[in-house]
């Protein structure tokens, strides 16, 4: 048996530590045959920081697991897709945005949580429109997520997430207000809508657009100076507080 025959044979010992130093071994070959037993072994791994290592091993092989990866997409197993996802977005390629998109709709959170990243990393812009159709959905960790690939995105998706603020759906617009403000200056673009939404009729959302106008930098003071002064008490102390 040769290094490589062993190396694959450990990617399936119980101890986690092999399994770790067999996918990194692996990662470092230049030898397309070893991409099957690794995508196959993080298929049914359980171990988190062994999937971070086989992760890191399939990207280092990324050309020759394209048509493995893309079939695990449009997997029937959510852990399928979700495994694709991840990996994919570490690969970054732009050329993968078709094919990560519609997982950015999919039912299953965990799946979605990764097709966000996976999305925002190689679809950038064009990225945009999929993720703000999941505003205000799921729960924390899911809205997160989604805030986060706005973030990567950057000032593209200011258009996106301000057109939101005028939606029918409470959820959507105390997302779209947040994740304006995880953006901080890349959403500068959002001050004026961010200032009116500060007076809905919903009190998470003027909260929330009060305390994202703060994170904005200094071209959201003479909003924030003027909602110090707002009729809503919590919302005046926020803004007074982004100006102390």
């Amino acid at each position: 048996m040769n290094t490589t025959q062993s190396l694959i044979q450990a990617l399936g010992s119980p101890d986690g530590t092999q399994r770790r130093h067999a996918a990194l071994a692996l990662g470092a070959q230049r030898d397309a045959s070893v991409v099957g037993p690794l995508v196959e072994r993080i298929r049914v791994e359980a171990d988190s920081c062994v999937r971070e290592d086989l992760t890191w091993a399939i990207v280092q092989h990324a050309d020759q697991a394209e048509a493995a990866l893309t079939d695990l997409l449009a997997s029937q197993e959510p852990g399928d897709r979700r495994t694709a996802a991840h990996v994919l977005s570490k690969v970054a390629n732009p050329e993968h945005f078709d094919r990560v998109r519609p997982l950015v709709a999919d039912e299953h959170p965990d799946v979605a949580i990764k097709a966000y990243r996976a999305a925002a990393n190689t679809g950038g812009d064009a990225a945009v429109e999929a993720l703000a159709a999941r505003l205000g959905d799921g729960d924390l960790l899911q809205r997160d997520a989604l805030s986060n690939a706005f973030a990567t995105i950057g000032a593209a998706s200011t258009g996106a997430l301000v057109a939101a603020l005028s939606s029918d759906r409470v959820e959507t617009r105390e997302h779209a207000a947040e994740a304006l403000g995880h953006m901080g200056e890349d959403a500068a673009g959002a001050v004026e809508a961010l200032e009116a939404a500060a007076g809905d009729a919903d009190a998470s959302v003027r909260l929330t657009a009060a305390a994202s106008l703060g994170q904005l930098g200094e071209g959201a003071a003479a909003s924030l100076g003027r909602l110090s002064a707002s009729d809503d008490a919590v919302v005046a102390r926020i803004a007074a507080s982004y100006l102390a």
